[in-house]
């Protein structure tokens, strides 16, 4: 028999990344804004049931910029979901963000074009102010399910967002660089400051597959997608410790520390799904 627990923690997960759930059964919501990337999975993990999508599709095809980052983000919260939690490959910009790294990501600089900005588009009276755009309290459950596993993790990064595919130049890391950023990635943007308009608190945890374009100090590598894919599947099993350890440790019933109005947030979710 299906749990009839309340949903309350969503997770979107990067690079093709597959959780396994307990008690799984798989959702096509219907959405007001097309499909989700994937069907979304609910199930239990970390004795919290959870709804899962997968930001790229099971096989990663779907590029960055045509993630589907509204519907992705409205069907969760349509089951309830007030925590989100989301982990994405990064490139490093400085040495002390080497490959092998976790990084909890503080802060974010948008860098992506012509992707959706906002939910509130049809003539509503507000504007998000996400000065700290990720929940203190989801960072520092991530930081302690990071740290009791003995691995080498930041517990604050600032994580510059391009469109992608592609990735850098050197010109453009070392301006990364120079602008503040600690990784980059291609993923965080839209969907963080979409999740903060539906009222989730939102955690990220990134992993460092490469110095993006060699700036960090070294020898430049050859980047590719496959050597980002090998060493994602390399730290996958900590990944998942930690999304797991995260659900686990989330206390029932938890709000953001920055809420927006309820009412709102029940005028997007009232929206007809198509």
């Amino acid at each position: 028999m299906a749990s009839t627990a309340p949903i309350e923690i969503g997770i979107i997960g990067g690079v093709g990344q597959r959780l396994e759930l307990n008690d799984e059964e798989e959702l096509r919501v219907r959405t007001p804004y097309g499909p989700t990337s994937t069907p979304v999975v609910v199930g239990l993990l970390g004795g919290k049931r959870v709804a899962y999508v997968i930001r790229r599709g099971v096989d990663s095809t779907i590029q960055p910029h045509l993630v589907p980052y509204t519907a992705n983000v409205w069907a969760l919260a349509s089951l309830g979901v007030t925590s989100l939690i989301t982990t994405t490959a990064a490139g490093g910009l400085r040495d002390s963000f080497p490959p092998g790294v976790f990084v909890v990501t503080d802060q974010l600089i948008d860098r992506t074009s012509n992707r959706p900005l906002t939910f509130y588009d049809r003539g509503e009276s507000f504007e998000l102010a996400p000065a700290d755009p990720f929940d203190p309290s989801l960072r520092g459950l991530a930081a302690e399910a990071l740290g009791d596993q003995g691995v080498r993790y930041r517990d604050f990064g600032t994580a510059v967002v391009i469109n992608g595919p592609r990735f850098s130049t050197r010109a453009e890391s070392r301006w990364h660089a120079a602008a503040g950023g600690d990784v980059v990635v291609t993923t965080l943007m839209p969907e963080t400051t979409l999740a903060l308009e539906l009222g989730m608190g939102v955690v990220n945890v990134s992993f460092v597959t490469d110095d993006d374009a060699g700036t960090s100090g070294g020898p430049a590598e050859s980047i590719s997608a496959d050597l980002v894919r090998r060493r994602i599947a390399q730290a996958r099993p900590v990944l998942v410790r930690t999304v797991t350890e995260l659900a686990r440790r989330v206390p029932a019933g938890f709000r953001p520390s920055t809420a927006v109005p309820a009412d709102l947030v029940a005028g997007v979710l009232a929206r007809a799904a198509v």
